[in-house]
């Protein structure tokens, strides 16, 4: 797969704003035509509309411009989905708490290191594509946690 450009994490977002779908759309497009340090912009952007429009869904607050990290850890307080992390809860928080360093980590990676600005050296193709499935990963579990707002039972 790292070869042929695909990108190891499918993701399949049932609630995402045409904005998040087309970033995702753009992303793929680029690492097929021109590798995955092209894409990096567009993942950032794919996560940080995601994540605003999570909030905005489930009636979460936030400022005008909210950054990434922001939005994230209005979700993990306030989302409802993300009040049961199942049998393993401390673990599962402290994976979340890392995810949260690592889209700490997407700014400078995006600013620094792509192609979203005239930089001078990019991020490597191997780093790109860990950037890529990372944030794939994460809109990939997001989604499956907003899914089960769906499926919880009526509250009594």
């Amino acid at each position: 797969r790292l070869e042929t450009g695909e990108v190891a994490i499918e993701v399949e977002l049932t609630s995402a704003s045409e904005v998040v779908r087309r970033a995702l759309d753009d992303a793929d497009v680029l690492m097929r035509t021109s590798g995955p340090q092209s894409a990096v912009d567009r993942v950032h952007t794919a996560m940080h509309g995601y994540l605003h429009s999570l909030c905005d869904e489930a009636g979460i607050s936030h400022g005008d411009r909210p950054t990434m990290n922001q939005l994230f850890k209005a979700l993990r307080a306030q989302h409802p989905t993300l009040a049961d992390l199942g049998p393993r809860p401390e673990e599962v928080t402290r994976v979340l708490g890392a995810i949260a360093s690592i889209l700490d980590a997407l700014n400078p990676v995006r600013n620094n290191a792509s192609v979203a600005h005239p930089n001078e050296q990019l991020i490597g193709e191997s780093e790109a594509l860990l950037v890529i499935n990372t944030v794939r990963t994460m809109l990939s579990y997001l989604e499956n946690k907003r899914r089960q707002v769906d499926i919880l039972p009526p509250a009594l």
